[in-house]
């Protein structure tokens, strides 16, 4: 076999690396979710919890600020902080730049470039990209997840804006379980358990609690009610679980769902 020349070597050196900046994306995006259905399964929404999935929020997309809002009646409160950023404690109320986010129902992420944000704090408000996730459950705004870079800074990729969706579905399923209720799993075995399932299945194992048909999930997924019922048959499977209604308790004892 002949050797391959240098014109011949440099493409497929070229497609290598491209397949590798693929996997390890994959990775990346598969690692935040994993991780933070780990810490809700092991500590809930507890104000250290949402701090820790909001840093590896931001680390994921290698961004500085952000914060965790959750929704009020008369506008939303700061649960999490990170960077340049309104603290803990303080009160937004629905600015024209929240709205969209803010509207009932699914709601794709904002991403916005080069504007000035309500969400930072200091003489320097302008912020190079600001995204905002919307975390949506039960037909019902429950909180904002706002990403910042006080610079300018590439807009996230298609599978990474996905990833972001399904991270709001888990932490909108946590936000929706009464403040008593804590999660009744030992984490060690939570965190095993959600790595078993994919990110879609984790989105639907997370919407089991709260008793929707598959027609109302896969409405709230953008997916066929036929694809929700296929994800089901294979959380049970994975899981070892008999029915649904097992798994439903079971994601409520890893604290999701309502």
């Amino acid at each position: 076999m002949p050797p391959m020349t240098t014109d011949t070597a440099l493409p497929t050196a070229r497609a290598a690396r491209s397949r590798y900046r693929q996997i390890e994306s994959s990775v990346a995006r598969w690692r935040l979710l994993t991780d933070a259905a780990g810490v809700l399964a092991a500590d809930g929404v507890r104000p250290g919890a949402l701090a820790t999935i909001l840093a590896k929020s931001l680390a994921f997309l290698s961004l500085e600020d952000g914060l965790l809002m959750t929704s009020r009646d008369d506008g939303l409160q700061v649960c999490a902080s990170q960077g340049q950023t309104l603290p803990v404690g303080a009160h937004l109320s629905h600015a024209a730049a929240l709205q969209t986010a803010l509207q009932p129902g699914p709601q794709a992420p904002t991403v916005r470039h080069d504007v000035a944000s309500a969400l930072r704090i200091g003489r320097e408000q302008w912020a190079g990209l600001e995204i905002l996730v919307p975390l949506c459950m039960d037909g019902k705004n429950r909180g904002v997840l706002a990403l910042l870079s006080s610079h300018p800074a590439p807009p996230p990729s298609a599978d990474d804006l996905t990833t972001l969706q399904t991270l709001a579905t888990l932490l909108a399923a946590a936000l929706s379980t009464p403040r008593q209720a804590t999660p009744r799993v030992a984490a060690p075995e939570a965190a095993a358990a959600l790595k078993l399932l994919t990110p879609r299945e984790l989105e639907v194992f997370a919407l089991l609690p709260s008793g929707w048909t598959n027609a109302a999930m896969g409405e709230h997924l953008g997916i066929a009610a036929g694809t929700v019922k296929v994800h089901v048959e294979r959380i049970l499977h994975k899981l070892d679980l008999h029915d649904r209604t097992q798994a439903a308790v079971r994601a409520a004892d890893f604290g999701l769902g309502a």
